[in-house]
């Protein structure tokens, strides 16, 4: 089995460097991690705590519970999750919760029956979730919404809808529209108050929200553009996510208005219908897989009693495609 030593010798980085990185990755670089953990994991290195676990009975496994197992967005964090918590010698249950009735307690139970240790829980769109008592002395760490005060890491949503709205102004396009989810709070208001900050006509009229439920995208989009096409057309829409953009440029295009001489289009998240639909879609992207790994690095640091951030903030960044 590998040692540090070899791992330290292999990665061409100090035997302090490699413990810094399991011990206290915040202060080390992420092309360092980075390099550290592809080495462990191909030397098959796992970190020397079993004296640790024995003492707080830690079996190394932890859940990631996720709303939707179709959904690639879920499954980039996911796997996010699997590479960081192999190289810290952890398995990975993965579950899924109904996002409406929010029954997360059967995974509360399998951590109170010792079977796992934690659990990283991926919320999605934001979302109000109400106390879940028998959750509260469980290692909890949640992707996007906070949830009962325990740690978590989202996306600036603010920003990321001001550099959507930014973009879509250095292409001259002022009115502009928002489509969303009934269940979506930030990013919709975002950017209500993003265009009254910049000056810009906010009409309620052509904002929309659809239900969540991927199969009923289609119906919801046509009735969106249906309404739009009785009124002036927006010179931009932004979307809340790259499947509401994908609807949407569909039914404008069966109603013959081009993309984007017509009116430009907007999603969110950059999964992989973003890039190979036609037009591709400008969408923002968020660093799926990275909080996938972050979530699970906090996660096993409050397993094994390591202080931790309450919040992190991850950034987003514009990828630009046709439809924008």
């Amino acid at each position: 089995m590998a040692s540090i030593k070899d791992v330290a010798k292999e990665a061409r980085v100090s035997i302090a460097t490699v413990s810094r990185v399991y011990n206290n990755p915040e202060i080390v670089s992420k092309k360092t991690k980075e390099k550290v953990y592809s080495v462990a994991k191909r030397l098959g290195y796992t970190p020397n705590f079993l004296a640790q676990n024995l003492k707080k009975s830690v079996v190394g496994t932890i859940i990631a519970a996720i709303p939707d197992m179709s959904n690639t967005f879920f499954i980039d964090i996911v796997l996010g999750i699997q590479d960081y918590a192999e190289s810290r010698g952890y398995n990975v249950l993965m579950g899924r919760f109904d996002p409406e009735k929010f029954n997360i307690s059967k995974y509360v139970k399998i951590v109170k029956s010792k079977a796992a240790d934690g659990i990283v829980l991926a919320t999605g769109h934001n979302r109000y979730y109400e106390t879940v008592a028998e959750a509260e002395d469980v290692p909890i760490v949640t992707i996007e919404e906070e949830f009962m005060s325990k740690p978590h890491i989202y996306v600036d949503n603010f920003e990321a809808v001001r550099k959507v709205i930014d973009y879509l102004l250095s292409k001259g396009r002022k009115r502009m529209a928002f489509l969303g989810y009934k269940t979506e709070i930030e990013r919709a208001k975002a950017f209500e108050l993003v265009m009254k900050e910049y000056g810009l006509e906010y009409d309620k009229k052509i904002t929309w929200k659809c239900d969540e439920r991927e199969e009923e995208i289609p119906a919801q989009t046509k009735e969106y553009v249906d309404l739009l096409m009785k009124k002036e057309l927006p010179e931009a829409i932004v979307c809340a996510s790259d499947l509401l953009a994908a609807g949407t440029i569909k039914w404008l295009a069966k109603k013959g208005v081009r993309i984007p001489e017509d009116v430009a289009v907007t999603g969110f998240d950059n999964v992989e219908i973003a890039a190979i639909f036609n037009p591709g879609i400008t969408t923002v992207e968020q660093p799926r897989k990275s909080m996938g790994q972050e979530a699970a690095r906090m996660l096993i640091n409050m397993i094994e009693g390591h202080e931790i951030a309450k919040k992190i903030t991850f950034q987003t960044k514009i990828v630009i495609r046709e439809s924008a």
